[in-house]
């Protein structure tokens, strides 16, 4: 396929498309585990959001690379683009479903604060900088799992300081877009147990205000669910299309 990195389960015409769009310090690789749970009937799609400053530009070239018609599921960041894909081109996308995210802007001081923080990039801090969030972007249990830690530091130093001061620059500058959730398409919001960036409350309360929405949560995972619970958020995007479609 020319549209991303797929599980190879011998795609068939009659096959369900499942784009999805990885978070803040993530390559495609933080869905490993999710596409290889993913039953042979759906072909994953999982993608690199290229280095630009803005959520619409990603959104733009994710479009002219993709089926005319599939599924879409936004991880963190990759929440923000699927916003702005579904702004662009809603005929086009079957579902959305936004995994540990929210639609909603940043406030100008919190905006601030981001891009306050690519100084530490300047200074050629940034993978230290990222190392040290480990604790905030996983279960506690996950922080003992060497095999999950190295793949999470090879996946960080694959997306690398350029890719991260580019998608700050983007996610300061993002629209909000909770009005595009209108229940028009089928809807899931997945929250994790124990994730500290946006935690489980938040995206109850704005999952409760989407016609027909489906609420999720992942049990025993921090922020970073597709790594640590990857059968969970394959079961949870299968379950979702799958209603749809029966």
């Amino acid at each position: 396929m020319g549209y991303g990195t797929s599980a190879d389960k011998g795609e068939t015409r009659s096959q369900t498309h499942l784009v999805l769009l990885p978070g803040l310090n993530n390559t495609h690789a933080v869905f490993h585990g999710v596409l290889a749970a993913l039953p042979s009937s759906v072909s994953g799609h999982a993608l690199d959001n290229p280095a630009l400053d803005t959520v619409e530009a990603i959104a733009a070239d994710h479009l002219a690379r993709l089926p005319e018609r599939f599924w879409l599921a936004g991880f963190s960041f990759g929440g923000y683009v699927a916003l702005a894909m579904l702004a662009q081109a809603p005929e086009r996308i079957e579902g959305i479903a936004l995994l540990c995210t929210a639609p909603f802007a940043d406030s100008e001081a919190t905006a601030q604060k981001r891009l306050a923080a690519l100084e530490a990039v300047k200074q050629g801090q940034y993978f230290d900088m990222v190392e040290a969030q480990a604790a905030n972007a996983f279960h506690p249990d996950s922080l003992a799992n060497a095999e999950l830690m190295a793949a999470r530091r090879n996946m960080v130093q694959a997306y690398g300081p350029d890719t991260y001061a580019a998608h700050v620059r983007a996610t300061a500058a993002r629209k909000d877009r909770s009005h595009l959730l209108d229940g028009q398409r089928p809807t899931l919001v997945l929250a994790s147990s124990d994730d500290k960036v946006f935690p489980p409350a938040v995206l109850t309360a704005y999952a409760e205000n989407i016609p027909g929405a489906e609420l999720r949560i992942v049990e025993r995972a921090g922020h970073l669910a597709p790594m640590e619970q990857p059968q969970a958020v394959a079961g949870a995007l299968v379950n979702w299309m799958g209603r749809a479609l029966r």
